[in-house]
This record gives structure tokens, C-alpha cells and sequence, in this order.
């Protein structure tokens, strides 16, 4: 079974696909989504074009430590200590530079490694998320801003792949189908890998710990990137691709007008493309200045 301690104590699981040798890329994956999130069929395409994938459970979720029992649902850590278990991921496999990979909250971590660890950043694909939690990045509702703090409702299996496949119907991309026996598929593979809702709690609460203002920390980061977003994201606004591409000198930004908060499919060949340019041109240069 695939799981360390970090040197804070927390045990971290993640899974790998490809061959060591290969160069490293990390997926990160966003608020409450387990690694199994990031589909086995993009991964292999990943793979296919080269990478050496990693793929962990943020601490909280999925079979990696859960900092609290059923109910507590303060947290005691924030963004900056999820990537710090990032850089402890890195160290375990002996991996000096990786690609990194994240989308909406994955992209919050992947930030926090990049400006605090740059040498060990060969590039960034920032996916559906934000360099700023800003009321101008935000789209829909989202609370007063203030942690949760009451338990949520257990369900059993079928009420929560409900639940599940409504969400993700929610998120989809607009203009491609959505296949709701593919997200009740995934819903039920979560539920029966791991039930803890308030783990997704706590991590909910960890967010609101930020920091949740990232720009002047990215401003002039040298690093290779791509920013992959949706102008349909019904979580962060699209006009977060264009404040990166004024934040970071190699960003190139690939907007999609029918392109949700998610991931779609249609759409997985072009991501791998992109990345892998972009992966290319971090492992021929010299690394970040």
C-alpha cells in the first residue's frame, strides 16, 4: 500500500502509473475529490505521452490520514501545510524537479509549492482555479467566508451517489454530453473506497485558512505554465486565466467557451498536448529563475 509520513506526521497515500525514469508529473486534485478523480483513461494518456504520474489523496480525503474524527471539523492546517505535503511526496520518491498539475484547490496547492519550493518546479498546469479567492474570481455562491461547523448528513450509498452524479451534473461542462452512468460509476467507487464526510469538512474549513491571496507571491515567477479554463466555470471565473497570464511571464492561457468546472473528456487529448509542451519546455530549460 503506497502511504508515508510526512515529516508534520501526516500519512499521505498515492498511487503511480509509468515508469520511474520518466519525467514526474503530480495531479492534484481539488476540494473533497479523491485521487480516483483524476480518470485511469487520462492518466493512461498521460502516460502514453511520457509521464511518470503521481497521483495523491489530499490529507482528509480518499485513503490518505484523516486529521479528525467524525465530529471535528475544524482544521488545524491550511493550504500552505497540504503543500508541504507535496514537497514530503517529492523527498519520499526521490523526485528533485516535477510537472505539477491542479485543478480548482489543486491549483491553490500547486501555487504554494511553486512559490515556495520554485526549484522544484519544472512547470504548472493550473486548471479551473484562481491566483486569489477575490470576490472578483468567484462566481455563484459561497457562504459568508466563514468555517463550517456543523456535522453533515450521513447517507447511505445510494442517496449519496445521488447526491454525487447532481453535483458533478451541476459543474459539467455545457456544451459537452454528460454521462451520469460514467459519474454514478465514480460516486459509487468513492463511497466504497472511503465514506467520510467530515473530512470533507475540515479540508473545507483548511481552504478558508488560504492564504487566499496568491498574486503578489506569483508575480514574476518564472516558471513555464499553462492555464486551463472555462468561460461556462460555475466556481471561478474565466477572467482568473487572464490574471495569470499577467502574473507569470511564461503563461500561456487556453480558454474554452463551453467549458465548465470540470474535466470533460472531449477535451482530454488537447489537455495532454498542452501539458506536454509545456512539460517540455520546463525540462529543457534550466529550471526557474
Amino acid at each position: 500500500m503506497p502511504l508515508f509520513t510526512t515529516p508534520a506526521g501526516v500519512e499521505v497515500y498515492y498511487e503511480t502509473d509509468g515508469e520511474a525514469s520518466h519525467r514526474a508529473l503530480v495531479l492534484l486534485h481539488g476540494g473533497g475529490a479523491q485521487l480516483i478523480g483524476w480518470s485511469d483513461d487520462f492518466v493512461a494518456l498521460l502516460v502514453e505521452a511520457g509521464f511518470f504520474v503521481v497521483r495523491p489523496d489530499n490529507r482528509d480525503v480518499g485513503l490518505s490520514q484523516q486529521t479528525g474524527g467524525p465530529d471535528e471539523l475544524s482544521a488545524d492546517y491550511d493550504l500552505i501545510d497540504m503543500a508541504d505535503d507535496v514537497i514530503a511526496l517529492l523527498d519520499h520518491l526521490g523526485i528533485e524537479q516535477a510537472h505539477l498539475t491542479g485543478m480548482s484547490m489543486g491549483g491553490f496547492i500547486a501555487q504554494l509549492v511553486a512559490i515556495r519550493r520554485p526549484e522544484r518546479v519544472a512547470s504548472l498546469g493550473l486548471m479551473s482555479t484562481s491566483p486569489s479567492s477575490a470576490p472578483e474570481f468567484l462566481v455563484g455562491e459561497h457562504g459568508d467566508g466563514q468555517p463550517v461547523t456543523a456535522a453533515p448528513e450521513l447517507l447511505d450509498h445510494d442517496a449519496y451517489v445521488t447526491m454525487f452524479v447532481g453535483g458533478q451534473k451541476h459543474y459539467q461542462s455545457p456544451g459537452f454530453p454528460f454521462d451520469a452512468e460514467e459519474s454514478a460509476a465514480l460516486g459509487s467507487h468513492y463511497y466504497r473506497r472511503i465514506y467520510r464526510p467530515d473530512g470533507l469538512v475540515r479540508q473545507w474549513n483548511a481552504m478558508l485558512r488560504g492564504p487566499l491571496e496568491r498574486r503578489e507571491q506569483l508575480r514574476g515567477l518564472n516558471i513555464p505554465a499553462v492555464v486551463i479554463h472555462g468561460m461556462r466555470d460555475q466556481v471561478l471565473h474565466h477572467s482568473a486565466a487572464t490574471a495569470f497570464a499577467e502574473l507569470l511571464p511564461q503563461a500561456e492561457i487556453h480558454l474554452y467557451a463551453q467549458m465548465g468546472h470540470d474535466i470533460p473528456r472531449q477535451l482530454w487529448p488537447e489537455f495532454v498536448a498542452v501539458l506536454s509542451r509545456t512539460a517540455g519546455i520546463g525540462s529543457a530549460s534550466d529550471g526557474p529563475q
